[in-house]
């Protein structure tokens, strides 16, 4: 079932996905497109500020986009995305973490009932071990479809 612009509605408040992040995939991610020492040497990284390897907060990101696509977007009439209003880290992702996502719906512009489509302010937040800390905190501005 593919939900359109009309029925968006019922993701708002809704939860899912349960990815666990390893130290392998966040050097991974790291030496590609962010390598900084925090998110590549683990030894370095254990006496830091931060105690541990972090992931990058692009791979924070990517890895909450994921949890979203396969939450939400996959079954819904999306037409990709104008950009962000509000994007966060509030906290580091470590190697054992695993991540939860959560949707709300912040608003619905849906022009002048013309448009294919309306816009749709979609905030998600990505909390980490069951609710314990929150990793990201983003307002989505994503085009969907009207049936």
């Amino acid at each position: 079932m593919t939900v359109f612009l009309d029925d968006i509605g019922r993701w708002d408040g809704d939860s899912h996905g349960s990815y666990e992040v390893t130290a392998a995939e966040i050097v991974e991610f790291a030496e590609q497109y962010d390598p900084q020492w925090f998110h590549t040497d683990p030894d370095r990284a254990a006496d830091s500020i931060y105690g541990d390897l972090i992931a990058s907060g692009w791979h924070t990101a990517s890895m909450s986009m994921r949890l979203f696509v396969d939450g939400f977007l996959a079954e819904t009439a999306t037409l990709g995305a104008k950009g962000l209003d509000h994007l966060r880290w509030p906290r580091p992702v470590v190697p054992g973490d695993e991540l939860t996502i959560h949707s709300a719906i912040h608003g619905i512009e849906e022009g002048d009932g013309t448009d294919d489509y309306g816009v749709v302010r979609w905030g998600v937040e990505t909390t980490a071990n069951d609710g314990a800390k929150t990793v990201l905190d983003i307002e989505a501005l994503v085009l969907v479809a009207r049936e």
